[in-house]
């Protein structure tokens, strides 16, 4: 397993085989949506991002958007009730997700980001 640290988080280096590792420091906000841009664009299929929370999720979303309009990018959100709840998530949620899963065979390149919540 190697490890390799980008230096330039507009063209990052992406792993070429497994067990490659790619470590970014000090990116923050719209830094790391502009290098995860990046990174999605250079890969030739889709890109996976978990984030740690659904704001995370939902702001990575808009900043990529902003950074990289032609790349297709799909939000996977979490179901925000618990298991024990005895109500229905949100019906925006339910579309989100359905549309979400009819888009995944479709897409052969792009970025799909999901909570890790979600998970």
């Amino acid at each position: 397993m190697s490890k390799q640290s980008i230096s330039n988080p507009l063209s990052p280096s992406l792993p070429t085989k497994a067990g490659d590792r790619r470590f970014w420091g000090a990116l923050n906000n719209s830094n790391q949506a502009l290098a995860i841009a990046s990174a999605a664009q250079q890969h030739p299929g889709l890109t996976l991002v978990i984030t740690k929370d659904t704001l995370s999720a939902q702001r990575l979303e808009e900043e990529i958007a902003f950074f990289a309009e032609e790349l297709p990018v799909l939000h996977l959100p979490d179901w925000e009730i618990l298991p024990y709840d005895t109500f229905s998530p949100h019906q925006d949620i339910i579309s989100q997700r359905l549309y979400t899963f009819s888009q995944l065979p479709l897409i052969q390149h792009g970025l799909l980001i999901v909570p890790i919540s979600t998970l």
